[in-house]
């Protein structure tokens, strides 16, 4: 029997590869587009021959067209095992993503180096998911190809901006079913400190239009009695939030935290929150963070842009509301009450016309801990990061894919594990991921592996 130490050891001699591969992985910019699947296809096709590389057999991996083979990424499927599975071996599912965000005008974005005296890999994609990637490699590659349990391994393109797996996943639920499920893409809560996220808020989103006139007017010849389509709008908008901040949509679900505690000083630092500013809503910041409501606008269209003012009257405005719920909230009953919110007579003084269509719909996720497979799952962190308890955390953001495979292995062990802790910049710049805190995650899979086969 293979020992952690072992692992380590040889982890470690991998590293060197690792890091160049992640390398080479990033400067392929996987940013799905429809209307460009190059890019991701490459991205996959590089995932394709690295699995084979490093020990599964090229028949038992493919990529599985998910949808519109013109419009969507390519999905990379990929299973291996003992040869002579003995009973009671379980199915552990291994998920990441090989697709990226845009660079956002960061220059360097696809040109990786390594910085912070090499300590760590720069570049887009480095943590978020390209290291969730080299981590189930890493594990491949350490066990030498032969895991002791059976594996699926699934390496999606398109949850950055695509939705299509989900259904993929309904409509193929075998391809899915597995007794654990270990998603690599969160992190630790902080360098070095094991973590496992446990709950996640899902995400509703409603199109809101509002219109006052047939088309705009010169708000000189006619400003005063006509209502502004966007200033009518606003009204609606700021009644979102009450005074303190919190939503005030009425008879949503508001859950209480209970895990880690985020440290508000460093919180702040991280999000760079202007000194001056205060945070908003009540309860704690681990509540406000991971299980209450909180509602934003993330699209606008109505006046004209602030580079090319025109003295006119908006005759229609839009606004994308995005509202995140509370991991146990029932997304349709959300969407419902938010429509119902906006719809009210007393928003609408003026009596604007407004149409309310529901945009996006996900629901939320939350562990549960009491299962034997939490129990492994933290002996496999005590190996990787000796000396150091694991926390529970939540996370704000939503991953519609959990939910559907939590609903397909309802008895599974569900794991959201990771390398992007908060020094990492995902989605900003510059992003990097921690050489060392990669290699421990990806001890801290081998272990569980090893944990998880059956004993002779």
């Amino acid at each position: 029997m293979t020992t952690s130490d072992d692992l380590a050891d040889k982890i470690g001699q991998l590293s060197d590869g690792t890091v160049a591969d992640l390398m080479d992985f990033i400067k392929i910019r996987s940013v799905y587009d429809e209307k460009d699947l190059q890019p991701v296809k490459d991205a996959a096709n590089w995932c394709q021959k690295k699995l084979t590389d490093a020990g599964v057999k090229p028949e038992h991996v493919e990529q599985k067209c998910i949808g519109d083979p013109a419009k969507n990424a390519p999905l990379v499927y990929a299973t291996c095992g003992p040869d002579d599975v003995p009973i009671g071996t379980p199915t552990v599912l291994l998920y990441a993503h090989y697709d990226v965000v845009e660079d956002g005008g960061w220059e360097e974005a696809w040109n990786p180096k390594l910085v912070d005296d090499k300590k760590r890999v720069q570049g887009r994609g480095a943590a978020d998911d390209k290291s969730g990637v080299m981590m189930h490699l890493g594990a491949l590659r350490a066990l030498k190809g032969k895991p002791p349990v059976s594996l699926k391994i699934v390496l999606e393109g398109e949850e950055e901006s695509g939705d299509t797996l989900e259904g993929y996943v309904r409509k193929n639920k075998d391809l899915f079913k597995a007794d654990v499920i270990i998603i690599a893409d969160t992190g630790n809560y902080k360098l070095g400190e094991p973590t496992f996220t446990t709950s996640l808020r899902g995400v509703v989103a409603v199109d809101v239009t509002l219109s006052t006139l047939k088309k705009p007017k010169h708000s000189g010849v006619y400003g005063g009695p006509p209502p502004d389509a966007f200033m009518a709008l606003t009204r609606i908008l700021t009644a979102l939030l009450d005074d303190k901040g919190d939503v005030a949509i009425p008879d949503l679900v508001r859950d209480h935290w209970s895990g880690k505690e985020p440290d508000e000083t460093a919180f702040r630092t991280e999000v760079g929150i202007l000194p001056q500013v205060n945070l908003i809503g009540s309860d704690t910041l681990g509540s406000r963070l991971y299980v209450r409501p909180a509602v934003n606008v993330t699209g606008l269209s109505g006046p004209q842009p602030y580079s090319k003012p025109v003295n006119q009257l908006t005759d229609t405005a839009r606004a994308r509301v995005s509202l995140r719920i509370a991991p146990s909230q029932n997304p349709e009953d959300a969407i419902a009450k938010l429509e119902r919110f906006i719809e009210q007579p007393e928003l609408n003084p003026w009596n604007a016309e407004v149409t309310v269509e529901k945009a996006d719909s996900g629901a939320g996720f939350q562990a549960d801990t009491t299962q034997p497979g939490y129990t492994v799952a933290k002996k496999a962190m005590k190996k990787a990061y000796p000396g150091k308890e694991t926390v529970y955390i939540g996370d704000g953001g939503a991953i519609p894919l959990v939910t559907e495979l939590q609903q397909i292995n309802p008895k599974a062990t569900v794991l959201l594990i990771g390398c992007e802790e908060p020094l990492c910049n995902i989605h900003s710049s510059p992003e990097s991921v921690d050489i060392d805190e990669l290699a421990a995650m990806t001890l801290a899979e081998c272990s569980l592996l090893r944990l998880l086969a059956p004993k002779q």
